[in-house]
């Protein structure tokens, strides 16, 4: 499988739907499917068959556009999720997994206001976790609230001590407050819980070289590289503080070959460079999910393998190196 560094946004444990008691007279090799078939185009079917159903309850209905929206999500398709999600929170307002699914859906969009206002119904609805905690920090992140993602971060570590990503957020927040000192302790404090977390050691490298500490920047951006090739911020660092070549090749190499995968499966519907619009309006741009996901947190998708969210949208499996290399390529596009 493939290596999921940050899940700050993978809600699925709090998003997924609850027992799933269908009527009796439904077909339970297509309730079963909607629950748990292994693909998710089978779920998203099977889940399609019973929303459309005359004869099943509202309570059946709302469930099942649950599960369709999550294996949507899963797949990338988040258009799709949150159109799932807004009609089963229409049938059965205040769900808390189809706030949560939504919000996750939205954030993956843009739309982080609306992600937000899902968040803190979540919250209120359903009590403090360190999920959505986290999710919701993430967001006021994105909306440069460092005080608000401080807050959040915070409880989710009150809630879930052993929390390395949290730490690691925290840190993002304190730095981009311009709160240094906190934020190399908060990025220690993530090492210390998990000594393989490579974008910890990145943003920690980062902020040595702010504070003009070369010996340590380098140390720990090369580790971060070590650990992870396809963090291409780091491979940038390391060139900036006058590595030699063959330190970054490797992150070079990946850049190169998710270009190519790119332009050979991609680039007829996505925009896939730093410049120019989508030929397909409803595909995002490829820049923009640079910007818009923690690093790494698209692998979970990719190596789901591809939606088809709309009917033009071609299905291809990729491997575990190939994902890699989309991923070194997508970074590679932040600014």
């Amino acid at each position: 499988m493939s290596k999921v560094a940050f899940r700050c946004l993978t809600l699925a444990a709090i998003a997924a739907p609850a027992s799933f008691a269908f009527a009796a007279a439904a077909n339970a090799d297509v309730i079963a499917d909607c629950k748990s078939a292994r693909s998710g185009e089978m779920r998203i079917a099977a889940c399609t068959e019973i929303v459309n159903s005359k004869t099943v309850e509202r309570s059946v209905r709302a469930e099942a556009l649950r599960r369709r929206a999550a294996a949507f999500a899963e797949r990338a398709a988040n258009r799709e999720a949150v159109i799932d999600y807004t009609e089963a929170l229409r049938i059965e307002p205040g769900t808390t997994a189809a706030l949560t699914g939504r919000a996750q859906a939205r954030l993956a969009l843009g739309e982080t206001d609306a992600a937000i206002s899902d968040l803190t119904d979540a919250l209120r609805l359903g009590g403090n976790s360190a999920g959505l905690l986290m999710a919701r920090g993430y967001a006021y992140l994105l909306k440069n609230n460092a005080d608000a993602a401080i807050a959040d971060f915070t409880g989710a570590i009150g809630l879930s001590p052993k929390n390395a990503s949290a730490y690691n957020n925290r840190g993002l927040a304190y730095r981009k407050k311009g709160d240094l000192p906190k934020a190399l302790i908060d990025y220690g404090k993530a090492i210390e819980i998990n000594p393989a977390f490579a974008q910890a050691y990145a943003n920690r490298g980062y902020v040595y070289e702010q504070q003009g500490d070369k010996l340590a920047a380098v140390a720990d951006l090369a580790r971060a590289l070590q650990l992870d090739p396809a963090l291409t911020g780091a491979a940038s660092g390391l060139k900036r503080l006058g590595q030699p070549a063959d330190v970054t090749s490797q992150s070079e190499r990946l850049i190169a070959h998710g270009r190519q995968l790119a332009e050979k499966n991609c680039a007829w519907c996505h925009a896939i460079g730093k410049a120019g619009e989508s030929p397909n309006p409803r595909a995002p741009r490829w820049r923009d999910m640079a910007g818009r996901h923690p690093v790494l947190a698209l692998r979970e998708p990719l190596s789901r393998g591809i939606a088809r969210p709309h009917d033009e949208m071609p299905k291809f499996e990729l491997s575990d190196a190939e994902v890699d290399t989309i991923i070194a390529y997508i970074n590679s596009l932040s600014p």
